[in-house]
C-alpha cells in the first residue's frame, strides 16, 4: 500500500513512556501512518523490553535479550527506537532537537520525572510552539493535586479508584485483573481522542496545545453510573461475578473436559421459557434432579430468576457438564438463547472470525528478518486503512537515522554521544533472531502478510 495514502502520514511524534499506556496511543498513531520516534534507554530499559521470552534466557541471548519479548510488537509495531541516556545532560539536549521538529510529544512518565529532565510542556513548548504535549501522568500534572508525586502502574489504579472493589464473585474477596491492566487502556484511547482532537484544532489555530490527562481520572470515568447511583440513591454496587442486574439467568458454566466453559446470558421471558422447556425435556437426571423450571411462576420474572439463580447455576451446570462446550452453545444457540463456548487464548489464534480478519500478522523487523507476530488494530478506515510494516524496533535501532535526518546533528556531532554514552547504537547488529514457534506461522496461513 502506498505509505501516503494512510491518514497521519507526515506527523512526527517523539514519545518518551514505558509499559502500556503512552505506548499503546503511540502505536495506534504509528499503525496510521505517524513516524513514531520512541526515546529509550539502555540503562533502564522499558519494563516490556525486561520481560524478554523464556527460550533466551541463556546466555548465548543475553546480549539482546531485551528484543525478544512478544509483548514488544503489541506495544511498539511500526515505531523507531531512539537510544538515548536522558541522564546525560547532552542526551536531553539531543531530545530536545528531536521534539522541536514533532508534531506530538507523548509520554506517561511522572510529571516530576520530566520535569525534573527539562521536557515539560512549559520548556518544550516555547521551543516548539506548535508542538501538541501530550501527558498521560498517573495523577495528572497539577502539583496542588494531592497524589502529584505518587507514581502508578495501571494494576494500582484499579484497586486505588474502586474498580478492583466491584471485580471477582461475591462471596470471594476482590478479583482485581493485574495481569490486564484495564486503566492503561482506557488512558490510551483516553489520550488518542485528546491527541487526534488537539491535532485538529492546531489546524485552525497554528498553535499547539498541551494535554494533560490523569491515568486516575480515565479510569475514575468508567465507574461513573456506579458512583452516580450511590450518590443519588445510596446504592453501593457489590461484587455480582459473573451474574448481571438486568438478565437471569447469566452466567459462565463448566463443561466436559479441563477447564471448559460455556457462556450464555438469557436476555428476555421468551428466552427463560426457550431455556426451561429444554431443561424440562432434559429430565431430572441431567438438572441435578431439579423440574418444572417452565411452569415455576416464580421463574417467570427477571426478578423472580435472580431470586433463584443458584438454583438455575445448579441446574445447568449438571445440564452443561454433560456436554462439550461446543455442544452446549449449539443446543442453546438452536433454542434461541445468547450463548457461546468460552475461547481461550489458544482458540483464539485459530478463531474463524479473526482468521477472515487477517488479524495476527508476521512482520519483518530488524531482529526476526523472517517476520514475528503483530496483533491488529481494531480502528479501521476503509480508505486509508492502516499498515504494519516493522514488527518492533530493536533497542537503539534507529539512534543515528533520527538524530542525522530529524534532530539535524551532524555524524561527528552524533559519534561523539555515543562515545560519551549519551546515545547509543544496536547492539550485536549482525545477530538476527528466530521465534521456536516460527515454524507455526506457516502453519496458520500468517507468512508475509500485509495489509
Amino acid at each position: 500500500m502506498d505509505q501516503s495514502t494512510r491518514p497521519l502520514e507526515g506527523l512526527k511524534v517523539v514519545e518518551l513512556s514505558i509499559a502500556i499506556a503512552a505506548p499503546s496511543c503511540g502505536r495506534s498513531l504509528a499503525y496510521f501512518g505517524a513516524d513514531v520516534m520512541k526515546i529509550e534507554s539502555l540503562q533502564y530499559p522499558d519494563v516490556v523490553r525486561l520481560f524478554g521470552s523464556a527460550w533466551a534466557r541463556t546466555p548465548e541471548y543475553a546480549s539482546v535479550f531485551t528484543d525478544t519479548s512478544p509483548y514488544l510488537s503489541e506495544m511498539n509495531a511500526n515505531k523507531r527506537s531512539v537510544g538515548l541516556n536522558l541522564k546525560v545532560a547532552a542526551a536531553v539536549q539531543a531530545a530536545k532537537k528531536l521534539i522541536a521538529q514533532a508534531d506530538v510529544f507523548l509520554t506517561n512518565y511522572s510529571t516530576p520525572a520530566v520535569t525534573d529532565l527539562g521536557l515539560d510542556a512549559a520548556t518544550l513548548r516555547a521551543l516548539n510552539p506548535r508542538l501538541i504535549y501530550a501527558a498521560l501522568p498517573a495523577f495528572g500534572s497539577d502539583p496542588e493535586l494531592p497524589y502529584y508525586s505518587f507514581i502508578s502502574w495501571g494494576p494500582n489504579q484499579a484497586p486505588l479508584v474502586g474498580l478492583d472493589a466491584v471485580t471477582g464473585f461475591a462471596d470471594q474477596e476482590p478479583a482485581g485483573v493485574a495481569s490486564f491492566a484495564p486503566p492503561d487502556y482506557f488512558a490510551a484511547m483516553h489520550g488518542l481522542v485528546a491527541l487526534l482532537t488537539a491535532l485538529e484544532e492546531r489546524e485552525h489555530t497554528g498553535v499547539g496545545t498541551s494535554i494533560d490527562l490523569s491515568q486516575f481520572s480515565t479510569t475514575v470515568a468508567a465507574l461513573g453510573p456506579y458512583l452516580l447511583d450511590e450518590q443519588l440513591s445510596g446504592t453501593v454496587v457489590q461484587r455480582s461475578g459473573n451474574r448481571s442486574a438486568w438478565y437471569a439467568p447469566q452466567g459462565v458454566y463448566p463443561s466436559r473436559g479441563e477447564d471448559r466453559w460455556v457462556a450464555l446470558t438469557v436476555t428476555d421471558d421468551r428466552g427463560w421459557q426457550a431455556l426451561a422447556a429444554m431443561l424440562d425435556r432434559a429430565g431430572p437426571a441431567a438438572t441435578g434432579g431439579d423440574t418444572g423450571f417452565a411452569g415455576d411462576a416464580a421463574l417467570g420474572s427477571v426478578a423472580g430468576r435472580h431470586t433463584h439463580h443458584d438454583r438455575l447455576d445448579a441446574a445447568l451446570t449438571a445440564w452443561t457438564t454433560q456436554r462439550s462446550a461446543a455442544q452446549a452453545a449449539t443446543e442453546l444457540q438452536a433454542a434461541g438463547i445468547a450463548a457461546y463456548p468460552l475461547n481461550d487464548t489458544e482458540a483464539m489464534l485459530v478463531d474463524p472470525q479473526l482468521s477472515e480478519y487477517q488479524w495476527y500478522k508476521a512482520v519483518p523487523c530488524f531482529r526476526f528478518p523472517n517476520g514475528d507476530l503483530v496483533g491488529g488494530s481494531a480502528l479501521n478506515l476503509e480508505d486509508t486503512p492502516g499498515h504494519w510494516h516493522r514488527a518492533f524496533p530493536t533497542l537503539g535501532e534507529h539512534t543515528v537515522e533520527c538524530l542525522a535526518t530529524v534532530a539535524g546533528l551532524s555524524d561527528q556531532e552524533i559519534a561523539d554521544l555515543i562515545e560519551q554514552g549519551a546515545a547509543f547504537v544496536p547492539t550485536e547488529p549482525d545477530l538476527k533472531l528466530k521465534r521456536p514457534y516460527e515454524h507455526v506461522l506457516g502453519l496458520l496461513g500468517l507468512k508475509g502478510q500485509r495489509r
